[in-house]
């Protein structure tokens, strides 16, 4: 297994039809969404050197995928989308908001790797 950095973590999903989808997934919640345990993969992402916001309302037809860092428990949420404005929904007064407060912070995040689920060492 690759050594973890500050900067990197792992995360369960599903891959939909065009992204990663159901972050932190287990495989006794995966039929709840429609899901089969067996498709459960392991996703190892970074934090991306391009932090830089969308525009709002631009059309994105690959996914940029926007993960919430949880200052309180200082780890990587399970917050994540495969759009920023996804994530921001989460929040009652935005991204900005949660942010301004010191309850965390939005990560640009991009996939270093990924393994199968029942394959992985757990």
């Amino acid at each position: 297994m690759k050594k973890k950095t500050k900067n990197t973590f792992e995360k369960t999903a599903i891959l939909g039809d065009k992204c990663y989808k159901h972050f932190g997934i287990h495989p006794k919640t995966a039929a709840l969404y429609g899901d089969k345990p067996e498709d459960i993969v392991v996703v190892v992402m970074k934090v991306s050197e391009d932090q830089s916001i969308p525009e709002p309302n631009s059309k994105c037809v690959d996914p940029d995928y926007w993960v919430w860092y949880d200052e309180d428990n200082k780890e990587f949420s399970s917050m994540l989308y495969a759009q920023r404005f996804l994530l921001n929904m989460c929040f009652p007064s935005g991204i900005k908001g949660s942010e301004d407060a010191g309850q965390g912070k939005a990560y640009r995040v991009e996939i270093v790797e990924v393994k199968k689920y029942y394959n992985y060492d757990r």
